[in-house]
């Protein structure tokens, strides 16, 4: 029988059920046969099995307020996070996706509502009925998640009863079938309530009289209530390599009549829902080897669907088929029950192995299966190929799916490959969430569980989704070892990230001519386009020939040739600059030392690269022409350096900081000069240079440069380019005055100056664009000394690390990385375990607290710390503050209107909601609403003493 329709791959799974919160514990558990069965409590009654987390959620992962997370219902809660785990496992960042993803689901009853919200007076009041609506209807399961991820495709929710997971299954497969999506999330939730419940067994019950769910054994009686939830993540199988599992086929139908009542199973409805299932599949009874039954453990649920595996499967001829059944693991999960048996049989046909149905104390014998095909797995046994496997599940309410499942077709996979360099990228909603999530990187690398390799680069760049807080490291190393040791020791250092920022300023450093001159080809394909374009137009306007300089060694003799490294390093600078603003980075302004001025010009639109290229190359050989000379960097102040100058003729060519400063004279004066620092004890650096730039040796040079810029054609600044002459902003007089041009040759750089400058503009981010990381350390001075936080980077020397801290600043950052379909195992987010839970009042304090008098006029301070208590209670978590923005908070507008509603009947004024978009912050609102309530006491004393002149009050 041969399959011509289309098949969907299963890319990502998660799981929360009784004793496992992730596929790898669940997989675990299922192999070693784990049963979280049973447990009663004081009155020896059978306990419900819950999970471990679902009282906790990650409120600020998904921009929920406190007050918000609480009062939403815990399943909704936990399918958004099992949601973001499952894209993860699929490495599918919504954000980035090219594509409609859309999501199929369904949850239990909304109990949390009945049971702790809405007996709490206090909680209606502050949160309001319409949201507290929203966050536990289940008609909102499934489009809140496609709200808090920016998913546009269908988004349904679906209930069927113990069915409901599997059916959503089945309509986001025909969902993708018919590209109504292109990817689609589908699973269930179910959360047992009271918390910590149990139940009561009667005769004729479905549960079970002990605690204890055993399917397909002779006086099994009947299954347990459990906790659970599951999430899978579909895509068409031609769209995607990267598969857990295949799902050949689906089908759905309902039972009818043909059955003793609405709640009653008919053999009819499951035998034909097998047999479509393996027709769409193009399958044979024969071919499929594994069953993962719907398996409840009642005496008429199991005998009627034995019935119907004998009438299907059980009639073929053919090898050995096991059944097993979930439940006997860890209790029923009701609308979860189906989602959570395709897991366990999408891990069992992507491991090879069967895993067993446990027998537990107390279980009879196997119950007469019908088919000598059939048998229960007790113990874990190999799944041969092919590893075709099917699974029930069956609705109270007669609504039936089944779903087969194959093994993904596997190719050899390649040794991870090193690349010799790559950009690692991480981020959370916090930054405890950051380094709880390096640190659990760094553990998988060093245990070898996750490879370091180009894939893992790729994965943490385009499948994870890029939160507020952030870190980025280039990683640069010959062999896959030394880049697993570098990685390892990076992420153990995390502690905190970058916070981005929808906009940040970045400032741009253009380094000057005194330190290395070359940048790596390889950095980047774009870098090297762009030199290549710059060689040209040095080589077009009579430049030395640069071609092949990043091969040039650390003694090459023209390195030490003005004439050659001023264009070389306008070459380099400039092409890095053109290479970072392809990559996304916008610069809010340049700043560059001496020649980097020329090329932050260029790169404001002051100059046209022609006519930049003649500049440097002219400007390079009048230097170079110039008198011989030297610079030497001195550690001290202005004050000291004069004082040891004396009356050497050397002047200062360059401030760079208070106590960073470069002077230039003859070879013999700064020798004499570079011995005083030595006896004084002040720290000095001759500098690679054969004159003494920016000081009166450049007087002649400085007159003809004057003369050559004069010819060229000059243009305002398009963006801030910020001057060594006197650290100011370069204006459009100046920057087009060929007298400026000449200044600037010859006058000190006032280098620090200018960093001050561009410190005190707030910038996010100050990058180096050239050969070396000088500018780098003066700027984190200048921002140290000024009291700021801003991250600074140096591009030429660690090119993705910059990158990366620009990605991590805000910026909308391409990185050279092509995206991977390699599936890399990497840890779960690592949500925040905050308890987000309305407690029910107790019998002692369920009555609702005294409302205000109406007489009540609260005055000064009475009336801040009133609307205070109304802020916080809108909201919970930590403490608002008078500058806290009401809609920065999180705030909707069903909050807001439900805050004004409560501020209104409190006070008794008229605010509007307008009032509170107009005046958003605490003190803004709370200085409006005072200004109401003393109008409302006006008018009120207005009126009263209009009726006491008309003798109606004594």
């Amino acid at each position: 029988m041969s399959n011509s329709t289309p098949t969907i791959a299963v890319t990502g799974v998660a799981i929360r059920v009784p004793g496992a919160n992730d596929p790898t514990t669940f997989w675990r558990n299922l192999l070693n046969g784990t049963v979280e069965m049973p447990r009663t409590d004081g009155d020896g009654k059978p306990r419900i099995r819950q999970i471990s987390r679902y009282a906790e959620f990650d409120a600020e992962l998904f921009g929920m307020t406190d007050a918000v997370a609480a009062i939403t219902d815990p399943q909704h809660r936990i399918f958004a996070e099992l949601a973001w785990e499952a894209l993860e496992d699929a490495q599918i960042d919504p954000a980035r996706f090219d594509g409609r993803i859309g999501v199929y689901a369904g949850c239990g009853a909304d109990d949390y509502r009945h049971l702790q919200v809405l007996p709490n007076p206090a909680v209606v009041r502050a949160v309001g009925r319409q949201q507290i609506a929203v966050g536990n209807d289940p008609d909102f399961l499934t489009t809140a998640l496609s709200y808090r991820l920016g998913l546009t495709g269908p988004s349904i929710t679906v209930r069927t009863a113990c069915s409901t997971s599997l059916v959503a299954v089945h309509l986001a497969a025909r969902s993708l079938l018919t590209y109504e999506c292109d990817v689609a999330i589908a699973g269930g939730v179910t959360i047992q309530l009271p918390e910590d419940g149990s139940y009561e067994y009667s005769d004729g019950d479905i549960v079970s009289p002990d605690g204890r769910c055993r399917p397909f054994t002779t006086g099994a009686g009947g299954t347990v209530p459990a906790s659970g939830a599951g999430v899978v993540v579909l895509r068409r199988s031609a769209d995607t390599r990267g598969a857990r599992a295949i799902i050949l086929g689906t089908a759905v139908n309902n039972d009818g009549a043909d059955r003793m009542s609405l709640v009653a199973p008919s053999p009819a409805g499951q035998i034909e829902v097998i047999r479509e299932a393996l027709e769409v599949a193009g399958l044979a009874p024969a071919d499929v080897g594994y069953v993962e039954t719907h398996g409840t453990a009642t005496a008429l649920g199991d005998q009627v669907e034995l019935t119907g595996l004998n009438a299907t499967y059980g009639k073929a001829g053919g090898g050995a088929c096991a059944l097993g059944a979930v439940k006997a693991n860890i209790g029923h999960t009701d609308t979860a029950a189906g989602v959570v048996g395709l897991v366990k049989t999408v891990l069992a046909v992507q491991h090879g192995v069967i895993p067993p149905t446990p027998a537990q104390p107390g279980d009879g014998e196997d119950v007469d299966l019908g088919s000598p095909r059939f048998h229960i797995a007790r113990q874990a046994q190999p799944f041969e190929q092919p590893r075709h496997a099917a699974v029930s599940s069956f609705g109270l309410g007669g609504t039936n799916a089944h779903v087969i499942v194959a093994a993904a077709d596997s190719e050899p996979a390649a040794p991870p490959h090193w690349p010799g360099q790559a950009l690692f990228a991480l981020s959370a909603a916090s930054d405890a969430a950051l380094a709880r999530r390096a640190h659990e990187l760094a553990d998988a690398v060093e245990a070898g569980v996750v490879p370091v390799s180009e894939h893992l680069a790729a994965v943490l760049w385009h499948g994870r989704r890029a939160l507020r807080h952030r870190w980025a490291q280039g990683i640069t190393a010959p062999t896959a070892a030394e880049a697993t040791g570098a990685i390892v020791r990076a992420l153990r250092k995390v502690s905190a990230g970058q916070r981005a920022t929808p906009d940040p300023r970045v400032v741009l450093l253009l380094p000057g001519q005194g330190g290395a001159a070359t940048v790596p080809g390889h950095i980047d394909p774009l870098f090297a386009k762009h030199r290549e374009c710059l060689i040209d137009a040095v080589r077009a306007a009579g430049g030395p020939e640069l071609s092949g300089a990043e091969e040039w060694p650390a003694d090459e003799p023209r390195l030490r040739d003005t004439s050659v490294v001023q264009p070389l390093l306008f070459v380099n600078d400039l092409a890095l600059v053109q290479t970072l603003h392809d990559r996304g980075i916008r610069p809010a302004a340049y700043l560059g030392h001496s020649i980097g001025e020329l090329v932050a010009a260029t790169a404001a639109g002051v100059f046209p690269v022609e006519d930049a290229a003649t500049a440097v190359v002219h400007r390079g050989r009048l230097m170079a022409a110039s008198a011989p000379g030297a610079m030497l960097a001195v550690r001290a102040t202005p004050e000291q350096a004069l004082e040891l100058v004396g009356d050497l003729p050397v002047e200062v060519s360059a401030v760079n900081g208070p106590q960073d400063l470069v002077l230039g004279g003859s070879a013999d004066s700064v020798a004499q000069l570079q011995q005083r620092c030595s006896a004084h004890g002040v720290n000095s650096v001759l500098l690679r240079t054969g004159h003494a730039f920016h000081t009166s040796a450049m007087a002649d040079a400085a007159e003809q440069f004057a003369a050559v810029v004069a010819t060229l054609d000059l243009r305002a600044p398009e963006s801030d380019v910020v001057s060594n002459v006197d650290g100011q902003l370069l204006d459009a007089a100046r920057a087009t005055d060929p007298r400026y041009w000449a200044r600037h040759l010859r006058s000190t750089v006032r280098f620090g100056a200018a960093l001050d400058t561009v410190v005190a503009g707030a910038p996010d981010l100050m990058i180096e664009a050239g050969p070396g990381s000088a500018l780098t350390a003066m700027a984190r001075r200048a921002a140290r000394r000024a009291g700021r936080s801003c991250a600074a980077t140096a591009a030429g020397a660690s090119y993705l690390t910059a990158l990366g801290v620009a990605w991590a600043v805000g910026c909308p950052v391409d990185v050279p990385l092509a995206a991977t379909e390699r599936r890399v195992a990497l840890p779960a987010y690592p949500f925040a375990g905050v308890r987000h839970w309305v407690e029910a009042p107790t019998p002692a304090t369920d009555a609702a607290p005294p409302a205000p008098a109406m007489n009540a006029e609260p005055h000064g301070d009475d009336f801040d710390t009133a609307m205070v208590a109304i802020w916080q209670e809108s909201f919970g978590g930590p403490a608002v503050t008078p500058d806290d923005n009401f809609f920065e908070l999180g705030g909707t507008s069903l909050q807001a209107a439900q805050l004004i509603a409560v501020v209104n009947d409190r006070f008794m004024i008229e605010a509007r909601l307008h009032d509170l978009y107009e005046r958003s912050t605490l003190h803004d609102f709370t200085e409006h609403a005072r200004e109401l309530f003393t109008a409302r006491e006006a008018e009120l004393a207005a009126l009263l003493a209009e009726l006491d002149l008309d003798g109606d009050v004594a």
